[in-house]
């Protein structure tokens, strides 16, 4: 808030409108208690793999101390609900068979809020977070620095989360069953290969617990040893080494009469015309 010339803070904290009954701010954030069951997950939040025994822990959490953080929420049509961030939270509290959880509406973009909250609280992996920036990319045209300066990143981490994307398609499914065994550093040095069958075979040494981050980068500068090329074949001596089958196969021919057809007379006398005009 831009305050006037001589103005105190004092005296601008008495200028916000002030709610008649409560006496808050008039952007005080809305604080409900909503019914578990009524609320809806949104179809497109960046958060796609739920681990069924870290909510298993989070709700044993949220058994002992209850919710400490309301979750996130957008108000639709008819006053219906839809979760912007915390279904993890959620969902724990379904498991807990909570009739009510308590949530904060927000009006603000939810994209950027929802990946904001989630990467806060590192409730996202690698290649979630990765979608979700270039969703946002897509949706806003965000350069790679603006996008970074909205989410709380430098531009080069923003550039390597977005290359994760580019991983071979076989990576990209079985990572978020792996992340335990192949940590976020190990996936986006793997991410700078730009072999999609050198990246697989890495992979799969990655889940066996077979690679490090060094270990990729020792493959990276070692140049792979180049082909090995026959040399380029002489026409002259594919040509006599054809011959030369021809006539071993024509010595067994050599004493028998009426050997040949009429045909094959005349495609030998061809083949010897040939012969002679390559003799000169």
């Amino acid at each position: 808030m831009k305050l006037k010339r001589r103005e105190t803070f004092g005296t601008a904290i008495e200028r916000v409108a002030r709610d008649p009954l409560f006496g808050t701010s008039g952007d005080f954030p809305r604080l409900l208690e909503l019914d578990v069951e009524k609320l809806q997950p949104r179809a497109d939040q960046p958060r796609r793999h739920f681990d069924e025994a870290a909510l298993q822990e989070l709700a044993a959490s949220m058994a002992r101390v209850r919710l400490i953080h309301p979750i996130l929420v957008r108000e639709g049509e008819g006053g219906a609900y839809e979760i912007v961030s915390g279904e993890r939270r959620w969902r724990a509290a379904r498991l807990l068979g909570w009739p009510t959880i308590f949530a904060i509406v927000t009006t603000g973009d939810v994209d950027e809020i929802g990946l904001i909250e989630n990467l806060q609280r590192q409730d996202l992996n690698a290649l979630e977070e990765a979608a979700a920036l270039q969703k946002l990319l897509d949706k806003h045209g965000y350069t790679q620095e603006e996008l970074g300066g909205a989410v709380g990143k430098s531009q080069g981490q923003v550039s390597a989360l977005l290359r994760l994307l580019t991983l071979h398609p076989t990576i990209q499914a079985e990572y978020p069953t792996s992340d335990k065994q192949v940590s976020r550093s190990l996936l986006i040095e793997l991410a700078t290969i730009d072999d999609p069958a050198r990246q697989l075979s890495l992979w799969q040494r990655a889940q066996e617990g077979l690679l490090t981050v060094r270990g990729i980068r020792a493959e990276k500068s070692a140049a792979p040893a180049p082909a090995r090329r026959e040399p380029a074949e002489d026409p002259a001596g594919l040509a006599l080494r054809g011959i030369v089958r021809i006539a071993k196969s024509l010595d067994a021919l050599k004493g028998k009469k009426n050997a040949l057809t009429a045909r094959q007379r005349e495609q030998l006398l061809a083949l010897r015309r040939t012969i002679d005009d390559v003799l000169g």
